[in-house]
């Protein structure tokens, strides 16, 4: 007998995931596809939408010939801020922009020109990857594109296109667009009329686990289903699904992702907006047509950083890693080699070893750069709005796996750290919506968690941190 199971798509900016998730929450299997992002002039980030749907498909089929499965419901989650503008037939006008793209710089004037009621409104930084500058762009410098457009959709909205027929968005992605406001929790039409752009392209906002349609029959064929029909859910952006997936409810908690980046996250009651607000507001995933937020500060430089630092003085991940476990040096390391995002925004921010002298050695410099990732994380901690401490903080993402690089973080922090896996999360999450939309219960997802680490030498790094803080604020005015 086929084994029922829920698909879940989980479109990231370089690749796609998909899984079959079980009834009962097991994965039983997945499988990733990768596609290029263009780089076709400064600060662009581009992919042609053509080449997700060939790589989901692909992914897709590789999952059903694993064993013999029954989907009962479908689910979507992906990379957020990015928009891709289509015609009237879900055909796209020009590649898809990408949150990592940084051209829309001018355009977000408009933005910081808005009144300040308009811009606390949109509860979060003025960001040029976001959806709203991004379509400005087009519109200055792409007229005839931007005319033939009739929707703007975010990446995760056109593949679900492809497989229903059916234009939409869900609040998190919308929430993540400059063009939302989140107190007021529907799209911002003022703010949308005062930059200029057209607000018959938004499309219409329904509940992430609501029911956006049925896969096609040309979709199941491309796929390589028996049977289509199946309900498709409208899913969310990739940080909400991984969050639903992971039950990060309640405003007590909070969660810690190292990768790459880093991403803190802490769940709302109620948002509240600020004209210049330095961490991201966003509207939570849900199954139904309730009403959450989260807070999140976004760190650009975790192991991105440590990874250049690696390469740069010829060291191994363990041998970057015990450097550190020394403890304070008097070398300050400022990770922010793509810019930064919380709490400074600044795209165009440098890093810098600082405190250097001749009995500087690699080991002192690896040690420093691990320090000096932890501590920023702990300034973007600190810019996140919260009313009380949390007990304890999830930590989560490959990056977070050193058991020296944990202590550390526990140190810094002064918090525990709850070390939490759950394979997939993101596109675990989009299944889970599917299986609303299918009016499914939800499966009991299990979060595998590890001993708890406590903060051992509390104080230990405060002079160090506040000497970090202090070469943050001098480089950025030795920047301009």
């Amino acid at each position: 007998m086929p084994e029922p199971c829920l698909l879940g798509v989980d479109l990231g900016t370089s690749g796609v995931k998909a899984l079959a998730l079980r009834l009962d929450g097991r994965v039983l299997a997945e499988a990733v596809r990768e596609y290029p992002v263009e780089v076709a002039g400064p600060g662009w980030a581009e992919t042609d939408p053509t080449l997700w749907w060939q790589a989901t498909a692909a992914a897709v089929r590789e999952v059903l010939a694993s064993g013999t499965y029954d989907v009962v419901g479908i689910g979507v989650d992906g990379q957020m801020h990015g928009v891709v503008l289509c015609d009237g037939a879900g055909v796209p006008v020009r590649p898809a922009l990408l949150w990592p793209d940084t051209r829309a710089q001018a355009e977000v004037e408009q933005w910081r020109r808005l009144a300040e009621p308009q811009r606390a409104a949109l509860a979060n930084p003025l960001v040029a990857g976001m959806a709203g500058p991004l379509l400005l762009w087009v519109e200055r410098h792409e007229p005839q594109a931007y005319a033939r457009a009739r929707v703007a959709l975010s990446p995760k909205d056109w593949l679900r296109y492809r497989l229903t027929g059916e234009f939409a968005t869900d609040p998190s992605d919308a929430s993540a667009t400059l063009l939302w406001d989140v107190p007021g929790d529907r799209w911002a039409t003022e703010t949308v009329d005062a930059v200029g752009l057209d607000r018959a392209l938004l499309p219409e906002v329904r509940p992430s686990g609501a029911l956006a349609g049925q896969l096609t029959a040309a979709a199941a064929g491309e796929l390589r289903l028996a049977e289509h029909g199946q309900p498709v859910a409208v899913g969310a952006g990739d940080t909400a699904a991984a969050v639903f997936a992971t039950g990060l409810r309640d405003p007590g908690d909070a969660q810690l992702s190292v990768g790459s980046g880093a991403q803190l996250v802490r769940p709302l009651h109620r948002p509240t907006g600020t004209a210049d607000p330095r961490t991201h507001v966003y509207r939570a995933a849900t199954h139904d047509a309730s009403s959450r937020w989260y807070a999140m500060a976004a760190v650009q430089n975790a192991g991105i950083a440590l990874d250049w630092v690696r390469g740069l003085l010829g060291l191994a991940w363990d041998d970057l890693y015990a450097a550190a476990a020394a403890g304070p040096g008097e070398v300050t390391f400022v990770p922010y080699l793509t810019g930064e995002r919380s709490p400074v925004l600044e795209p165009r921010s440098l890093g810098a070893w600082l405190g250097m002298g001749l009995a500087t050695d690699r080991a002192t410099l690896a040690g420093a750069a691990v320090e000096g990732v932890a501590f920023a994380i702990r300034h973007a901690y600190e810019a996140l709005p919260s009313a009380q401490q949390p007990a304890e903080v999830r930590l989560t993402g490959g990056g977070g796996s050193s058991p020296v690089f944990r202590a550390l973080l526990a140190d810094v922090l002064g918090l525990p750290l709850r070390p939490t896996a759950l394979r997939s999360a993101s596109a675990v999450g989009a299944a889970m919506l599917g299986a609303a939309a299918a009016g499914l219960a939800q499966p009991a997802v299990s979060l595998v968690t590890g001993d708890l680490v406590e903060p051992g030498r509390p104080g230990r790094y405060e002079q160090a941190y506040q000497r970090y803080r202090d070469s943050v604020a001098r480089l950025r005015r030795a920047q301009g």
